[in-house]
């Protein structure tokens, strides 16, 4: 990868020295790559990888304010007032009655994981009146206090009261497989990509050659022409072979150009806009030996319920449902909640004075209690408990559809490998042949036997054969990608680990 940078960079600093001499448009840079450095490049610098790689990363923080449920919260109020109003019978000590109060309160609430919700408050109250029946004036009183909010039936316990943590914690564990599934289809799309790129290389090449025959094919018409043992419609037919043969190399170079701009975006989005040219270094390989089919679906169907991201991300889903559901039972159930609360008092003339009697605990309030509520039709619970229900069947039913999905992959990639192994083999007894043919009317030509156009024709069968046996070839190496991808080994192939590439490559700008 550092050889393929060191590349890029040289090349650039050569553009624009060009550039600054005003000297002729410089030739493309050319960026040597083997399959492998592709991949790892789309790995670094793949947009549609780049930008997967964020959600798991969101989705801690959905985590991190999933736990925002059972967090402190600390709370305080204060309020002072004034009164003065006419009294309205003897008893009010004072014929104009005015009077005086402020309030500050400060607690600690907090809801646990189990559902139960306690709250220590803090109160200090002041009151002062001009009554005469009054007997502290002013009066201090203060307040410690406990109070408690145990579920007893709905939103009792940690199953009920951690379901969104759960779900978020599935969320991004969901992500995560996503991420891996793009991660395994861009690698896959990468050796397609290169392997296209090779075979329309190729086939341009195979038409550069043909081109040099039919251009020696047209010298050697017209100097036969000029001696006069040779017909003036063999040079037309030899012109014409040659004018095809430019016209099919136009084509192929368009193809190459197209195959180069698709494995570009893939790998490296940056040699889109830099004047460079890719050149593979790697090649089809050869079939290897026959392949065992029974063997290979085997195996493939046990990788690909071990390792298929999708299909483990729907036991994922399925996790997150089963929670919902249970949730969902338990909103069903009624209200139920024991409440208790304790207070310590304090009451005097002075702040300090009520600061002693509070703690000295000689004055005290508590009570406990139970609060029933049931909702008669309960219709919203209901119908959010038959909606989870249905959802798991649903899902129940997309991953037995994935494993019979996965079969029929898993088979066709395995039967596309035996095929292209014989595909092989026939397009090379076809290549073989079709290069005898040439040679045949090479010789007969020689000999008078045969016209311009018998060469021509043989030799565009020859192309043809090559182009068939390297496309071939290409398609036997992407066949194996093929069966990797369904089998869910394509990433390990190349070692290539999910978590370490969560981590975020290019910043934002």
């Amino acid at each position: 990868m550092k050889r393929t940078l060191l590349a890029i960079l040289a090349g650039l600093g050569l553009a624009a020295v060009a550039r600054a001499d005003g000297g002729s448009p410089p030739t493309p840079t050319e960026v040597r790559l083997s399959l492998r450095e592709c991949v790892h490049l789309a790995l670094n610098h793949n947009l549609d990888i780049e930008i997967s790689r964020y959600q798991p990363w969101i989705d801690d923080q959905g985590l991190r304010a999933a736990f925002g449920t059972f967090d402190h919260v600390l709370y305080a109020d204060g309020s002072s007032g004034r009164s003065r109003a006419g009294a309205k019978d003897f008893f009010a000590g004072a014929a104009t009655l005015s009077a005086d109060d402020s309030t500050f309160r400060t607690g600690l609430r907090r809801t646990l994981p189990a559902g139960v919700i306690y709250d220590l408050s803090l109160s200090v109250e002041r009151d002062h009146s001009n009554s005469t029946f009054l007997l502290l004036d002013p009066a201090w009183q203060s307040s410690l206090g406990l109070s408690l909010t145990v579920p007893v039936l709905r939103g009792a316990g940690e199953e009920a009261n951690g379901t969104a943590i759960v779900l978020a914690r599935n969320t991004r564990r969901l992500s995560v497989t996503q991420f891996e599934k793009l991660l395994t289809d861009t690698v896959f799309s990468v050796q397609e990509a290169y392997w296209a790129l090779v075979a329309a290389i190729e086939q341009k090449r195979f038409r550069d050659q043909a081109l040099e025959v039919a251009k020696k094919l047209l010298e050697d018409n017209r100097r036969r022409f000029e001696r006069g043992t040779l017909a003036k419609v063999d040079v037309t037919e030899a012109e014409a072979g040659v004018a095809s043969q430019i016209e099919g190399i136009l084509t192929a170079e368009n193809d190459v150009q197209d195959a180069m701009d698709r494995l570009k975006r893939l790998a490296d989005p940056a040699l889109l806009r830099e004047d460079s040219r890719i050149i593979p270094l790697d090649g089809p390989r050869e079939a290897g030996q026959d392949l065992d089919e029974r063997s290979a679906i085997e195996n493939g169907l046990k990788d690909a319920m071990d390792r298929r991201p999708e299909y483990r991300g729907l036991f994922v889903e399925i996790d997150s449902q089963d929670r919902t559901v249970s949730r969902a039972q338990n909103d069903t159930l009624p209200r139920l909640n024991a409440v208790a609360s304790g207070s310590l008092l304090g009451l005097e003339d002075d702040f300090s004075g009520s600061g002693r009697e509070l703690r000295s605990g000689d004055t005290y309030s508590w009570s406990a209690g139970v609060v029933l509520e049931i909702p008669l039709e309960n219709r919203s619970a209901d119908g959010a408990l038959r909606r989870a229900e249905l959802e798991r069947r649903r899902l129940i039913l997309r991953r037995r559809n994935l494993e019979d999905q996965i079969l029929v992959e898993v088979r066709e990639a395995v039967r596309a490998i035996k095929t292209t192994e014989r595909r092989i083999e026939a397009t090379r007894q076809a290549r073989v042949l079709a290069r005898e043919q040439f040679d045949g009317e090479m010789s007969r030509r020689e000999a008078g036997l045969r016209t311009t156009f018998h060469v021509l024709d043989a030799r565009s069968k020859l192309t043809d054969a090559e182009t068939r046996e390297v496309k071939a070839r290409v398609d036997y190496a992407a066949a194996w990608a093929g069966y990797r991808r369904s089998a869910g080994t394509l990433l390990g192939e190349y070692g290539i680990l999910v978590e370490p590439n969560l981590v975020p490559r290019q910043a934002a700008r």
